[in-house]
């Protein structure tokens, strides 16, 4: 990224997943080890976490368009910064689980504010737009990589660094809304530059206003779906794969050394997927159904895997499917939104996948117990290749 406006973009962004990486491992083991509370009450909490979470998304979606794009960003980091402050020194039970929720709720509206800011600069800078979502998919991943590597190093030797440390991070963030607030928003950008973004403006309502409202809503809704049903998929390998792979006399760091693989390819795959098929494909909801045509397809590999190289082929081309996907649903939701309604657009894209991921791991053991695993990815491949049609009939200017 060229500019300062889109470097503390960035900052922000690879921080903010860098927190989520570090902080998603601790919450069960911290109230399971150090607590001494059930799975069920734990995973209750979770729950009740990530519910507050897609309602901060909602909430930051709202603000951002009715409000201001620097304090929905404000309000965000400072819930989430105090929280973590007073998990930080006082971090026992019941407090922990009613602070981790109101943690949700801040974090919920300050990624939503995050990616609403994405879709902006992307639209002032409208010639390279598809590249901006795909380094910020990147980043994002970069920071949930370091961040996993930092706690499992932290957590062991001090609880109170585990939560003073998203602390600062957040704070740091503040500090940059705070006095960089100006350049986030564009504001010190030449006249040039204007004349550049009000020409976007133009354009952005001149393709919105091609599609009429009940085709819009049908878009909206074949996309929103398509991120539910990926991520309720994508959510197997977070939780019920590692039973999978225990069941079938594979060890735990068998399973750990595949996000390994994913993180490192990804850096790799990512920007090489992108300027391919940004190249190829002129139409984002065809790279779209490419990518998900991809990730589905990478589920037919593991019914009745007894090898570890099935495993990693699996997850090879999972990666290359979601170095296609993740970043461009973004950017074709930003296509579709205008600048009354761009925070809301990317709410969508954020509370939908957020629901994938809660509901995955419990509706996956469902099937796996009622059925089988082989059933389950199966179905997950199906219904993943049938969403991807779904988004090739999305009518995109």
């Amino acid at each position: 990224m060229k500019d300062e406006q889109q470097r503390w973009l960035l900052v922000m962004n690879a921080t903010f997943n860098m927190v989520m990486g570090f902080i998603l491992p601790v919450n069960t083991i911290f109230m399971t080890k150090n607590l001494h509370e059930s799975m069920v009450v734990s995973g209750f909490v979770l729950m009740v976490y990530s519910g507050f979470m897609m309602l901060g998304n909602a909430l930051g979606g709202y603000l951002f368009d009715h409000y201001s794009h620097r304090g929905t960003l404000l309000i965000g980091y400072l819930i989430a910064a105090l929280g973590f402050l007073i998990l930080s020194f006082c971090h026992t039970w019941p407090l922990y689980a009613i602070v981790l929720t109101v943690i949700g709720l801040g974090m919920g509206v300050s990624y939503t504010a995050v990616n609403s800011y994405t879709a902006v600069v992307a639209q002032q800078h409208h010639q390279h737009s598809q590249r901006i979502f795909n380094i910020m998919y990147l980043s994002a991943n970069v920071g949930i990589a370091l961040g996993s590597m930092l706690v499992s190093v932290i957590f062991q030797r001090s609880i109170f660094l585990t939560f003073f440390l998203p602390a600062l991070c957040f704070i740091a963030c503040l500090l940059i809304v705070i006095f960089r607030g100006h350049i986030l928003d564009g504001t010190t950008h030449k006249r040039s530059n204007t004349t550049q973004a009000s020409e976007a403006a133009i354009k952005e309502v001149a393709i919105t206003s091609q599609t009429s409202k009940p085709r819009l809503y049908l878009n909206l809704f074949l996309i929103c779906l398509a991120v539910l049903v990926v991520w309720l998929g994508y959510s197997q390998w977070d939780s019920n794969m590692s039973l999978y792979m225990l069941n079938n006399n594979f060890k735990m760091r068998d399973y750990s050394l595949l996000f390994s693989l994913n993180a490192l390819s990804l850096m790799i795959i990512q920007p090489l997927m992108g300027h391919l098929t940004e190249s190829l494909f002129s139409q984002l909801k065809i790279q779209i159904a490419l990518g998900l045509a991809i990730m589905g397809s990478s589920f037919i590999f593991l019914p009745g895997a007894q090898q570890y190289w099935q495993y990693v082929v699996s997850m090879l081309i999972l990666t290359i499917g979601e170095s296609i996907t993740f970043p461009t649903i973004p950017a074709l939701l930003s296509k579709f939104s205008t600048a009354q309604n761009r925070g809301t657009y990317q709410s969508f894209y954020v509370i939908f996948g957020s629901l994938g991921r809660a509901l995955g791991p419990y509706l996956g053991s469902l099937v796996a117990t009622k059925s089988s695993f082989d059933v389950l990815f199966m179905l997950i491949c199906g219904t993943i290749l049938a969403v991807a049609g779904g988004v090739a009939l999305v009518k995109e200017a």
